[in-house]
């Protein structure tokens, strides 16, 4: 088959993307639609020990903020002068 290659790389993608699935999931089962209650796993990027979601934040300075929002947009200017077209007006 012609996309014989593709699939094959495509579940390489796949089968790496899941190394590091794995815990426990709770969910209440209700016709035609299902609440997730929570999760249990070694590997949660929202565990709280990262950060106060809500709160404040201390591993973020107003100095890094600024930073990454200029690295960030670069691709945003490099575009437009590549292009040569005006960038669009912020709204404030």
């Amino acid at each position: 088959m012609m996309l014989d290659p593709t699939m094959r790389n495509i579940e390489c993608f796949l089968n790496d993307s899941q190394k590091t699935v794995s815990g426990k999931v709770f969910v209440t089962l209700m016709p035609y639609r299902f609440i997730l209650n929570g999760i249990e796993s070694d590997h949660d990027l929202m565990n709280n020990k990262f950060g106060s979601y809500g709160e404040m934040n201390n591993s973020w300075s107003g100095d890094d903020v600024r930073g990454f929002a200029k690295i960030f947009g670069n691709q945003v200017g490099i575009y437009h002068s590549v292009n040569k077209t005006k960038e669009p007006a912020h709204e404030q």
